[in-house]
Protein backbone atom coordinates (compact mmCIF):
# COMPACT_ATOMS: atom_id res chain seq x y z
CA UNK A 1 0.00 0.00 0.00
CA UNK A 2 1.12 2.91 -1.09
CA UNK A 3 2.09 6.40 1.47
CA UNK A 4 -1.13 8.40 -0.33
CA UNK A 5 -3.37 5.01 -0.05
CA UNK A 6 -2.67 4.99 3.75
CA UNK A 7 -3.13 8.68 4.04
CA UNK A 8 -6.67 8.78 2.34
CA UNK A 9 -7.80 5.67 4.82
CA UNK A 10 -6.46 7.25 7.72
CA UNK A 11 -7.73 10.82 6.42
CA UNK A 12 -10.72 10.96 4.23
CA UNK A 13 -12.13 13.99 4.39
CA UNK A 14 -8.72 15.78 4.68
CA UNK A 15 -8.11 13.79 1.20
CA UNK A 16 -11.06 15.22 -0.25
CA UNK A 17 -10.40 18.75 0.98
CA UNK A 18 -6.72 18.91 -0.32
CA UNK A 19 -8.05 17.46 -3.99
CA UNK A 20 -10.63 20.12 -4.43
CA UNK A 21 -8.40 22.70 -3.21
CA UNK A 22 -5.79 21.35 -5.67
CA UNK A 23 -8.48 21.20 -8.75
CA UNK A 24 -8.97 24.87 -7.91
CA UNK A 25 -5.66 25.86 -7.81
CA UNK A 26 -3.68 24.07 -10.43
CA UNK A 27 -4.80 21.79 -13.65
CA UNK A 28 -6.83 18.71 -13.37
CA UNK A 29 -4.06 16.16 -13.28
CA UNK A 30 -3.24 13.02 -12.08
CA UNK A 31 -1.59 12.34 -9.00
CA UNK A 32 2.34 11.11 -8.90
CA UNK A 33 2.25 7.30 -7.73
CA UNK A 34 5.81 8.32 -6.30
CA UNK A 35 3.88 9.61 -3.58
CA UNK A 36 4.28 13.69 -2.29
CA UNK A 37 6.70 16.17 -1.93
CA UNK A 38 6.50 18.78 1.00
CA UNK A 39 6.44 22.62 -1.17
CA UNK A 40 9.80 23.71 -1.60
CA UNK A 41 11.62 25.82 1.26
CA UNK A 42 12.45 28.78 -0.98
CA UNK A 43 8.46 28.29 -2.30
CA UNK A 44 6.98 29.07 1.43
CA UNK A 45 10.16 31.63 2.01
CA UNK A 46 9.09 33.55 -1.51
CA UNK A 47 5.48 33.70 -0.17
CA UNK A 48 6.56 36.08 2.74
CA UNK A 49 7.17 39.43 1.35
CA UNK A 50 4.19 42.14 0.72
CA UNK A 51 4.89 41.62 -2.76
CA UNK A 52 4.63 37.71 -3.04
CA UNK A 53 1.50 37.59 -0.62
CA UNK A 54 -0.41 40.21 -3.09
CA UNK A 55 0.76 37.59 -6.33
CA UNK A 56 -0.51 34.80 -4.25
CA UNK A 57 -3.35 36.15 -3.20
CA UNK A 58 -4.13 37.71 -7.10
CA UNK A 59 -3.22 33.97 -8.02
CA UNK A 60 -5.50 31.77 -6.17
CA UNK A 61 -8.75 34.13 -6.79
CA UNK A 62 -7.39 34.16 -10.95
CA UNK A 63 -7.43 30.38 -10.18
CA UNK A 64 -10.77 29.76 -8.76
CA UNK A 65 -13.10 32.24 -11.06
CA UNK A 66 -15.37 29.63 -12.80
CA UNK A 67 -14.72 26.84 -10.37
CA UNK A 68 -17.40 24.26 -9.85
CA UNK A 69 -19.66 25.75 -7.58
CA UNK A 70 -19.40 21.89 -5.07
CA UNK A 71 -15.14 22.32 -5.34
CA UNK A 72 -15.31 26.24 -4.83
CA UNK A 73 -17.21 25.30 -1.09
CA UNK A 74 -15.25 22.17 -0.23
CA UNK A 75 -12.31 24.33 -1.22
CA UNK A 76 -13.42 27.20 1.12
CA UNK A 77 -14.28 25.37 4.12
CA UNK A 78 -10.59 24.41 4.42
CA UNK A 79 -8.94 27.45 3.56
CA UNK A 80 -7.00 27.86 6.61
CA UNK A 81 -7.74 24.84 8.91
CA UNK A 82 -4.64 23.11 8.06
CA UNK A 83 -5.64 20.01 8.51
CA UNK A 84 -2.21 18.43 7.33
CA UNK A 85 -1.11 19.57 10.71
CA UNK A 86 -3.78 18.00 12.90
CA UNK A 87 -3.33 14.94 11.26
CA UNK A 88 0.28 14.97 12.70
CA UNK A 89 1.39 15.31 8.78
CA UNK A 90 3.83 17.43 6.90
CA UNK A 91 1.43 20.22 4.58
CA UNK A 92 2.52 17.97 1.34
CA UNK A 93 0.84 19.03 -1.74
CA UNK A 94 0.91 17.16 -5.20
CA UNK A 95 3.88 16.57 -7.19
CA UNK A 96 2.83 16.81 -10.06
CA UNK A 97 1.31 20.34 -10.10
CA UNK A 98 3.36 22.62 -11.50
CA UNK A 99 5.68 25.20 -8.86
CA UNK A 100 4.04 28.51 -9.29
CA UNK A 101 0.33 26.09 -8.18
CA UNK A 102 2.34 24.70 -5.06
CA UNK A 103 3.55 28.03 -3.97
CA UNK A 104 0.09 29.17 -3.70
CA UNK A 105 -1.25 26.33 -1.81
CA UNK A 106 1.82 26.43 0.60
CA UNK A 107 1.01 30.61 0.79
CA UNK A 108 -3.23 29.58 2.02
CA UNK A 109 -1.58 27.12 4.49
CA UNK A 110 0.66 29.72 6.30
CA UNK A 111 -0.26 32.87 8.44
CA UNK A 112 -1.69 35.73 6.31
CA UNK A 113 -1.19 38.59 8.85
CA UNK A 114 1.03 40.37 6.28
CA UNK A 115 -1.05 39.82 3.33
CA UNK A 116 -2.47 42.55 1.28
CA UNK A 117 -5.77 43.62 1.67
CA UNK A 118 -6.32 45.60 -1.45
CA UNK A 119 -6.44 42.64 -4.30
CA UNK A 120 -8.96 40.61 -1.36
CA UNK A 121 -10.78 43.91 -0.96
CA UNK A 122 -11.48 44.52 -4.66
CA UNK A 123 -11.84 41.08 -5.56
CA UNK A 124 -15.17 41.30 -3.13
CA UNK A 125 -16.81 42.94 -5.80
CA UNK A 126 -15.98 40.20 -8.09
CA UNK A 127 -18.35 39.41 -10.85
CA UNK A 128 -17.55 35.73 -9.79
CA UNK A 129 -18.93 33.75 -6.68
CA UNK A 130 -16.37 31.66 -5.91
CA UNK A 131 -13.94 34.65 -5.97
CA UNK A 132 -15.91 36.60 -3.89
CA UNK A 133 -16.30 33.85 -1.01
CA UNK A 134 -12.50 33.05 -1.93
CA UNK A 135 -11.63 36.30 -0.82
CA UNK A 136 -13.93 36.60 2.05
CA UNK A 137 -12.72 33.34 3.65
CA UNK A 138 -8.87 34.99 3.37
CA UNK A 139 -9.98 38.66 4.99
CA UNK A 140 -11.63 36.52 7.82
CA UNK A 141 -8.60 34.39 8.36
CA UNK A 142 -6.52 37.97 8.44
CA UNK A 143 -8.21 39.60 11.18
CA UNK A 144 -6.86 43.32 10.79
CA UNK A 145 -8.81 46.18 11.32
CA UNK A 146 -8.39 46.53 7.61
CA UNK A 147 -9.66 43.37 6.35
CA UNK A 148 -12.48 43.79 8.76
CA UNK A 149 -13.32 47.41 7.34
CA UNK A 150 -13.42 45.52 3.82
CA UNK A 151 -15.66 42.96 4.85
CA UNK A 152 -17.71 45.57 7.21
CA UNK A 153 -18.18 48.09 3.81
CA UNK A 154 -18.99 44.79 1.59
CA UNK A 155 -21.95 44.13 4.27
CA UNK A 156 -23.41 47.28 4.16
CA UNK A 157 -23.03 47.88 0.22
CA UNK A 158 -26.46 47.21 -0.35
CA UNK A 159 -25.38 44.64 -3.01
CA UNK A 160 -26.54 41.05 -2.41
CA UNK A 161 -23.22 39.35 -3.81
CA UNK A 162 -21.05 41.28 -1.36
CA UNK A 163 -23.32 40.99 1.51
CA UNK A 164 -23.44 37.24 1.28
CA UNK A 165 -19.38 37.13 1.01
CA UNK A 166 -18.83 39.40 3.89
CA UNK A 167 -20.64 37.26 5.85
CA UNK A 168 -18.81 34.08 5.46
CA UNK A 169 -15.59 36.17 6.41
CA UNK A 170 -17.00 38.36 9.19
CA UNK A 171 -18.26 34.57 10.47
CA UNK A 172 -14.28 33.65 10.88
CA UNK A 173 -13.57 36.70 12.93
CA UNK A 174 -13.71 38.22 16.54
CA UNK A 175 -14.09 41.94 15.97
CA UNK A 176 -16.67 43.14 17.91
CA UNK A 177 -17.43 45.75 15.82
CA UNK A 178 -19.42 42.82 13.35
CA UNK A 179 -22.02 42.59 15.88
CA UNK A 180 -24.17 45.75 15.18
CA UNK A 181 -24.40 45.73 11.37
CA UNK A 182 -25.20 41.82 11.57
CA UNK A 183 -27.95 42.46 14.18
CA UNK A 184 -29.15 44.89 11.53
CA UNK A 185 -29.33 42.43 9.10
CA UNK A 186 -31.84 39.75 11.06
CA UNK A 187 -34.15 42.77 9.87
CA UNK A 188 -33.23 42.68 6.04
CA UNK A 189 -36.20 41.57 3.83
CA UNK A 190 -34.44 38.90 2.22
CA UNK A 191 -34.58 35.74 4.50
CA UNK A 192 -31.37 34.63 3.13
CA UNK A 193 -29.24 37.13 4.39
CA UNK A 194 -31.22 37.25 7.73
CA UNK A 195 -30.28 33.21 7.97
CA UNK A 196 -27.19 34.08 7.06
CA UNK A 197 -26.48 37.35 9.15
CA UNK A 198 -27.70 34.67 12.53
CA UNK A 199 -25.50 32.08 11.52
CA UNK A 200 -22.38 34.85 11.30
CA UNK A 201 -23.61 36.15 14.67
CA UNK A 202 -23.29 32.87 16.32
CA UNK A 203 -19.69 32.67 15.54
CA UNK A 204 -18.82 35.77 16.13
CA UNK A 205 -19.65 34.86 19.21
CA UNK A 206 -20.57 37.82 21.55
CA UNK A 207 -23.32 37.87 23.96
CA UNK A 208 -24.60 41.26 22.49
CA UNK A 209 -26.11 39.00 19.99
CA UNK A 210 -27.86 37.24 21.99
CA UNK A 211 -31.02 39.27 22.93
CA UNK A 212 -31.27 40.35 19.16
CA UNK A 213 -31.23 36.60 18.29
CA UNK A 214 -33.87 35.68 21.13
CA UNK A 215 -35.96 37.89 19.60
CA UNK A 216 -35.29 36.79 16.02
CA UNK A 217 -36.76 33.23 16.70
CA UNK A 218 -40.25 34.58 15.60
CA UNK A 219 -39.13 35.21 12.41
CA UNK A 220 -41.61 33.61 9.64
CA UNK A 221 -39.00 31.71 7.63
CA UNK A 222 -38.00 28.35 8.79
CA UNK A 223 -34.77 28.57 7.56
CA UNK A 224 -33.84 31.73 9.54
CA UNK A 225 -34.92 30.20 12.41
CA UNK A 226 -33.20 26.62 12.39
CA UNK A 227 -29.82 29.46 12.14
CA UNK A 228 -30.96 31.21 14.33
CA UNK A 229 -31.50 28.11 16.79
CA UNK A 230 -28.16 27.21 16.11
CA UNK A 231 -26.67 30.51 16.69
CA UNK A 232 -27.69 30.17 19.99
CA UNK A 233 -26.64 27.00 20.94
CA UNK A 234 -23.36 28.38 19.61
CA UNK A 235 -23.44 31.23 22.18
CA UNK A 236 -24.16 29.29 25.28
CA UNK A 237 -26.45 31.33 27.32
CA UNK A 238 -28.60 30.52 29.26
CA UNK A 239 -31.02 33.35 28.58
CA UNK A 240 -31.59 31.42 25.25
CA UNK A 241 -33.63 28.58 26.92
CA UNK A 242 -37.15 29.48 27.20
CA UNK A 243 -36.98 30.40 23.89
CA UNK A 244 -35.29 27.49 22.30
CA UNK A 245 -37.61 25.20 24.30
CA UNK A 246 -40.13 27.41 22.70
CA UNK A 247 -39.17 26.45 19.15
CA UNK A 248 -38.39 22.72 20.49
CA UNK A 249 -42.45 22.26 21.13
CA UNK A 250 -43.96 24.39 19.38
CA UNK A 251 -42.49 24.57 16.00
CA UNK A 252 -43.49 22.86 12.43
CA UNK A 253 -40.80 23.15 11.11
CA UNK A 254 -38.92 19.15 12.34
CA UNK A 255 -35.51 20.91 10.93
CA UNK A 256 -36.10 23.77 13.39
CA UNK A 257 -37.11 21.50 16.56
CA UNK A 258 -33.89 19.64 15.31
CA UNK A 259 -31.68 22.94 16.00
CA UNK A 260 -33.43 23.53 18.84
CA UNK A 261 -32.82 20.46 20.33
CA UNK A 262 -29.28 20.98 19.37
CA UNK A 263 -28.74 24.11 20.66
CA UNK A 264 -30.29 23.14 24.31
CA UNK A 265 -28.11 20.54 24.29
CA UNK A 266 -24.94 22.81 24.03
CA UNK A 267 -26.17 24.97 27.21
CA UNK A 268 -24.87 23.74 30.14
Amino acid sequence: MTRIERFVRRHPLGAAALAGLALLAGPATLLSRSGWIRPPAESVQATRGPAAQEGSARELLSAVRGANPVLCELAIRQLGNQWGSMAGEEEDVPAALPEDSRRVLAWTEGKLEGADVAPLRDALADPDACARRTAARLLGRIETPEAVDALLGALRSGDRGRQEAALLGLAHTDDPRAVQPLVGLLRSDDAELRGGAAWALGHVGSRDAVQPLIRAVRDDQPRVRRSVARALGRLEDAEAIPALAQLLGNDGDPTVRRAAAWALGKIE
